[in-house]
């Protein structure tokens, strides 16, 4: 019975136990977010693992180009394997005083991170032209209806 309980439990086992929240709630609830490339590892002083980073797109915080981000815990992918080195990954972090602190469960596809920072600008204005546009395309069609139904008056007083 231990056996069966086992093969059923071991696969949850094997992968990580993330909530299931969306990518832009994460985002607003994080200080720092960026895409980059592990470049090192080394163990923390205060326990768990310091990653460095090289940035290559600051999404949020303070990130310069190189960041050296805490772990209290080994960070690993979705299918609980080690980071690879100098290969792209959407980090979200918070800070803790001056340290910047992640876990695995904030790791990241980098292109669903900046998909989800590339907020479309300039939607207001558009608005505002379109409307401006509208109106004035209104405008002229009632100027053309008037002066239409003036011409139909005097022509039709011409032949009576």
């Amino acid at each position: 019975m231990a056996f069966v309980a086992a093969l059923v439990l071991a696969p949850s086992a094997l992968a990580l136990d993330c909530p299931n929240v969306p990518l832009d709630e994460r985002l607003s609830e994080s200080d720092v977010a960026f895409v980059g490339r592990v470049t090192a590892e080394r163990p923390s002083p205060r326990g768990g693992r310091v990653y460095e980073f090289l940035v290559d797109q600051n999404v949020k915080g303070p990130v310069g180009r190189e960041i050296d981000v805490d772990s209290p815990t080994r960070l690993v992918d979705a299918t609980d394997k080690p980071l690879v080195h100098d290969e792209a990954l959407g980090v979200l972090a918070n800070l803790d005083g001056a340290r910047v602190v992640t876990e695995p469960c904030l790791l990241t596809d980098p292109g669903a991170l900046l998909s989800v920072s590339d907020e479309p600008k300039g939607n207001a204005i558009r608005l505002v032209i379109g409307i401006l546009i509208l109106a004035a395309v209104l405008a002229y069609s009632i100027r053309r209806l008037r002066h239409r139904q003036r011409d139909l008056a005097t022509r039709s007083s011409f032949r009576r």
